[in-house]
């Protein structure tokens, strides 16, 4: 007997009628769940081998500072190649330089450098591979259900923000950092394999001509997003949190091992608390974005995160810290399922990828809040270098809100100039 994949799959769960949307989000969970054992595994690793919180920030700057350079062509990479090309190739990529780290510690030859050679490398393949994933997945459930979309992709992600920080901390305190790479290199392997599975979708229309130069790309996604109402906004906000807010992240070994006494189980779970609390953070949204518009969920969920991280830095103690991390996620949740899906609803077919290249260039902010970061803990310790910044951040937040009120309506004009 036939079983119509419409009556299974309905509501929210409606995307996962479409077998490429499954392999899709599948493959990104698995490449989420690499990504953050990565980030845990390295950061310890770095500390152990150095004791150094600057040099902790450091590696986590060059992971993040491709970004800088790569918000001018990512989009224009996933315009000319097509977004399934992009994917696997930076997939095969990050296989790559996995495999060359485990390799590395298996002979004992693993130098600081390659550490940061690795970060660099890994940050690229991000940066050119983020933005693909996200715009394809319009393509795959029609703008309608691109909500639903990234609802069910922040489920699966939030799923493996829990497994992967806390697992890593386990297989490090077991098996030590070459066990945890070597699962790492298994994740990586296996989310190629599936997202092989991908139909290979036709080329989408640009709307310019094949000889525009990569700046040429850049000026108009720019012009583009300054002249809608509701994207700068989302711009700014992106902006600020990643300079002010994420570098916190870096710094979790140091607060686990320095001022909460923790190994790395213990840092595993700081890891994962933001996953916990991404949970409620996604029923919030569903529940919530009948009543408040994108731009409402995605500014307060931004303000409750950098006030959650605030508080975080104060505390000395572990229950608490793990708390107010579970809180933080929360309005992590609401700032990055509403991030792209603003930009991704409010975008016209042929600005997408520019608009989402326009995403990468604001996140590429980060990378100097990480170095700032390294430099306030150096000088002043964790706890400033993290709750200064943050609340800075909080203020920020609140006067971009006020200041644009195409964000605060949530308008998604498709034929924005």
């Amino acid at each position: 007997m036939r079983t119509d994949n419409r009556s299974i799959f309905s509501g929210v769960l409606a995307p996962l009628s479409v077998p490429d949307c499954r392999r899709l989000l599948l493959g990104n969970a698995l490449w989420w769940q690499a990504r953050f054992m990565e980030m845990i595994a390295t950061g310890w690793l770095v500390l152990e081998i150095t004791n150094s919180a600057w040099l902790v920030s450091l590696v986590d700057f060059y992971r993040s500072a491709p970004l800088l350079v790569l918000g001018f062509f990512s989009g224009q990479v996933a315009d000319r190649f097509g977004r399934r090309s992009v994917i696997l190739c930076s997939q095969g990529a990050i296989l790559a330089v996995t495999v060359a780290i485990l390799l590395l510690l298996w002979t004992g030859r693993l130098a600081f450098w390659h550490l940061a050679l690795s970060a660099v490398l890994l940050g690229t393949a991000w940066g050119v591979d983020w933005p693909a994933r996200r715009a394809l997945l319009p393509d795959l459930v029609g703008r309608k259900r691109t909500m639903d979309g990234m609802l069910l992709e922040g489920f699966f992600q939030n799923i493996v923000r829990i497994i992967g920080p806390s697992g890593a901390g386990i297989l490090i305190a077991f098996l030590g950092v070459t066990g945890c790479f070597a699962v790492l290199a298994g994740l990586s392997a296996l989310a190629l394999l599936i997202l092989l599975g991908l139909s290979r979708q036709p080329a989408q229309p640009s709307g310019r001509s094949k000889k525009a130069t990569p700046w040429t790309t850049m000026v108009e996604g720019l012009r583009y997003v300054r002249g809608h109402p509701t994207i700068p906004g989302v711009l700014l906000i992106t902006l600020t949190v990643n300079i002010l807010v994420f570098p916190h992240q870096t710094l979790l070994p140091v607060f686990a091992r320095d001022i909460l006494d923790q190994g790395p189980v213990g840092l595993g779970l700081l890891g994962a608390a933001g996953g916990i609390g991404a949970f409620v953070g996604l029923l919030v949204i569903n529940g919530l974005r009948r009543f408040l518009s994108p731009g409402w969920l995605y500014a307060g969920g931004s303000l409750f995160l950098s006030v959650a991280v605030v508080a975080f830095a104060a505390s000395t103690s572990y229950p608490l810290s793990v708390a107010l991390l579970i809180l933080s996620g929360m309005g992590h949740a609401c700032f990055s399922v509403m991030q792209s899906t603003i930009v991704l609803t409010s975008s016209s077919d042929d600005m997408r990828d520019r608009a989402m290249g326009t995403l990468v260039l604001a996140i590429g902010g980060g990378p100097l809040g990480r170095l700032q970061t390294g430099a306030l803990a150096a000088a002043f310790g964790a706890p400033t270098a993290v709750g200064l910044p943050c609340a800075i951040a909080a203020l920020t937040v609140l006067g971009v809100t006020a200041a644009f009120s195409g964000l605060r309506k949530g308008e998604t004009q498709t034929d924005a100039p």
